[in-house]
Parts: C-alpha cells; sequence; structure tokens
C-alpha cells in the first residue's frame, strides 16, 4: 500500500507557506495548514492555497496542545463558507471545536470534514473510544481521525485496532499516537490504511509530539520491503 504523506505546516506569513508548498509539491501528497498561526490571513490568501493544491490542501484552526484559538468565531465561520464546495478537507476537533462543526452541520456546508479527536495527555479506553466515535457519527465526517498520546504499548495497539475496525466498517480513518510508545501506529498505521501520515521534513517542524520525519519512515518502510 502506497504511504500517503502528509507536510504540517505552521509558519507564520503568507509566504512563509506558500513557499514551503511550493518546494514541496513533488514529495508530499497533502499540506496541512494551521491558519491560526499566520499573520495576516485574509480570505485573499485562502483563495490562493486553494487555487494552488486545492484537494492537497488541509486547514487547521486549532493551536498545538489544545491552546486556545486566537482567530474569532465569525471570522473561522467565514472561511468554512469560503471552503464550501470545494474539495479541501477542513479538520475539526469534536471536543474542542463543536461551533464549526455545527456551524457546518446546520448550514448544510459542503465541506470535506476530518472529524478528529485529540488527547496529549492519554489514549481513550475502549468505551470511551466507542463514545468518540459514536459522537463523530454524528457530524458524519468524510475522515475520522483519534490522536492520542500513548503512555503504554496497549495504547498503541488499542489505537491500531481502531483503525482496523473503522476500515472494516467502510470508514476513511486517521489514527496516530503521540509519544514513544505512539511509533508504532506511524508505522503500520501507514500500512493498515491510513488515509495520509503525517511527516514532517525535520523533527523541528512537528505539529505533534513523536511524529516522524518523512525520511525516517521512508527508511523504516525500505527495511521492511513495503
Amino acid at each position: 500500500m502506497k504511504t500517503v504523506y502528509c507536510l504540517p505546516i505552521i509558519k507564520n506569513s503568507p509566504e512563509e507557506v506558500v513557499d514551503m508548498i511550493n518546494g514541496n509539491l513533488k514529495d508530499y501528497d497533502y499540506f496541512e495548514v494551521w491558519l491560526d498561526y499566520i499573520d495576516g490571513l485574509n480570505d485573499t490568501f485562502i483563495k490562493q492555497l486553494i487555487d494552488l493544491i486545492d484537494s492537497r490542501l488541509v486547514v487547521v484552526f486549532r493551536r498545538k496542545n489544545l491552546e486556545d484559538i486566537k482567530m474569532d468565531l465569525e471570522t473561522r465561520f467565514s472561511i468554512l463558507e469560503q471552503l464550501q464546495g470545494t474539495a479541501v478537507l477542513v479538520d475539526l476537533d469534536i471536543t474542542t471545536q463543536t461551533a464549526e462543526l455545527d456551524f457546518v452541520r446546520d448550514h448544510a456546508l459542503s465541506l470535506k470534514v476530518i472529524g478528529s479527536y485529540h488527547d496529549y495527555t492519554q489514549t481513550p479506553g475502549p468505551v470511551q473510544l466507542t463514545a468518540i466515535i459514536d459522537t463523530m457519527d454524528w457530524y458524519q465526517p468524510s475522515i475520522y481521525k483519534l490522536a492520542s498520546l500513548c503512555n503504554g504499548p496497549e495504547d498503541g495497539l488499542r489505537l491500531l485496532g481502531q483503525l482496523v475496525e473503522l476500515k472494516a466498517k467502510g470508514q476513511k480513518a486517521i489514527v496516530s499516537g503521540m509519544g514513544e510508545f505512539g511509533a508504532v501506529t506511524k508505522v503500520f498505521g501507514a500500512l493498515w490504511g491510513n488515509e495520509m501520515t503525517f511527516a514532517p521534513k525535520t523533527l523541528e517542524e512537528q505539529s505533534a509530539p513523536g511524529q516522524l520525519t518523512r525520511g525516517t519512515l521512508e527508511t523504516i518502510f525500505k527495511e521492511l520491503g513495503t
């Protein structure tokens, strides 16, 4: 199975974002742009991103570690309306971004949503995971995403098991375990059907703890013969 690589981009200016995309167009399948970090963000820049990469664009309103979003809610709603009808993927967290998710649902916006769940302290147990998936079902996302800190081997295995279960039901999914024990999800998640693998070019450009660089992943997959 071909590994689908996504480059996380956290930059402070539109120019830096565009330069990073243009410099990696041949090496990455998707580009995840963290909008809340960009100074001077406006409709013109959003349109520029759409025109540049369209279906290869993933947009994120969040900040790392679920820190408070600085962008006001009305601006987020406006961007969602601008993106409707495009092939852009919009990553919305089901615990901290219910306002955006409800806006998409209540206004019947034609958007490709990644319904995501993030926990930077632990991986939910089986019962809680079931409840999380049920909540995602309510919003009918295009892709289900689970990202959590793995405090032991069993956490990584639980996330991979959830990936297999979602794929068996015909649902597109991404699981991404953070921390040392989450590394297994980066490798086997890619091999077992993750819709994309978040892989920065350098460790300094990680958007979440424990991400492996594309170079490291390619070395692993080469050794595995995949």
